[in-house]
């Protein structure tokens, strides 16, 4: 376990350290105007913390550098979480003090210091940061880490009391900057490494901070689908058809590209089937064939025409070349009910094409 402690004693944060601590250095003697600074550098500071939490706990041993994704306020929330906590713990522990006894407060401050690691750990861990405030799962992170959360504890407070005394301690506030970020690298480290240790115990699938990433922005690529599904399908239940295809068609134009990957094709595909009204899903249905077509992915192509004719068994391509070709597909994988379904719908579509002229 002591070598995750010697993990921050890497180039990449050691030369982080040492560009904070200059910055440092000038902000506090800034006084009212570096206050600012102070404040973004320690937002900072703690985002990379988090990150090397994320490393170690992934079991990676290449340390990080500081990118300009974790430099985005809006990007990383879990240093503002835990400040949050700490402050919220903090109100409870002086109200208690004040309201009950010294004794209460301290006992109530005693035993939200114990649980500081774990809150820690599960902003690391878990998706929701509801999990670090929930007193049920810190539980459950401690007797899951067993005797390993011990040893995290007496770190964790031991780093706390070294900062103290080097800043009591040390009259240069350069090297008091330089070490005291070091230690609370390393205590960050090491609850990642004892999560790391335990991940068996706590039935843990360790992600990388790319993967969370990837994981966040498919979310809300998921959300913005959503919305623009959401308001196509308000349009279509008003029969404003063309105003409903007008919405999505940019998401369209925008997110599903000509080859691979067709999984947004997909998702809009599955979405549009359910509605009521087949006109937007037919729409849907045929730009996706014509591009797996196009793309020689016939299994594909099959798969997404079964989708489609199962919530709407009239549909059929508007181009005949390939309503023709999904048909001998359709014939060659042995699947009848669709090349039947298939003729149908096509000679269907072309008596209804032949029909039009004569009526105007």
């Amino acid at each position: 376990m002591t070598r995750y402690l010697l993990m921050p004693f890497r180039a990449a944060p050691l030369i982080l350290v040492a560009v904070f601590t200059v910055l440092w250095a000038f902000a506090i003697r800034g006084k009212i105007i570096g206050i600012f600074a102070d404040v973004i550098l320690l937002s900072w500071f703690f985002k990379y913390c988090y990150v090397l939490v994320d490393t170690v706990v992934a079991g990676q041993d290449e340390m990080p550098v500081l990118s300009v994704e974790m430099l985005n306020p809006v990007d990383e929330q879990r240093p503002l979480v835990q400040a949050i906590i700490a402050s919220l713990g903090f109100i409870a522990c002086w109200w208690v003090y004040h309201a009950i006894g010294p004794g209460a407060g301290l006992g109530l401050g005693a035993l939200l210091l114990c649980a500081l690691p774990a809150t820690i750990g599960l902003l690391a861990i878990s998706d929701s940061w509801l999990h670090a405030l929930s007193p049920l799962t810190i539980g459950r992170l401690m007797k899951g880490m067993g005797f390993r959360y011990l040893v995290v504890l007496s770190i964790t407070l031991g780093g706390g009391a070294l900062i103290a005394w080097l800043a009591l301690s040390l009259d240069s506030i350069l090297m008091t900057l330089f070490l005291a970020q070091l230690v609370l690298m390393g205590v960050f480290c090491f609850i990642g490494g004892a999560i790391f240790e335990s991940r068996i115990e706590l039935d843990l699938n360790t992600r990388t901070w790319e993967e969370r990433l990837s994981e966040r922005d498919e979310r809300h690529h998921a959300q913005a689908r959503g919305a623009v599904l959401d308001r196509s399908y308000a349009l279509l239940r008003l029969k404003r058809r063309g105003d409903a295809w007008a919405n999505l068609e940019p998401w369209i134009r925008e997110h599903c590209p000509d080859t691979h990957p067709f999984t947004e094709y997909h998702a809009l595909l599955t979405a549009t089937c359910a509605w009521e009204d087949p006109v937007i899903g037919d729409k849907v249905a045929d730009g996706y064939l014509t591009k797996l077509l196009v793309n020689g992915e016939t299994g594909l192509a099959l798969d997404a025409l079964q989708i489609r004719l199962a919530s709407n068994p009239k549909f059929c391509p508007s181009a005949p070349l390939y309503a023709q070709r999904l048909t001998e597909l359709a014939v060659a994988a042995g699947r009848k009910d669709m090349s039947r379904r298939l003729l149908e719908n096509a000679a269907a579509q072309r008596t209804t094409d032949t029909a039009k002229p004569a009526a105007t």
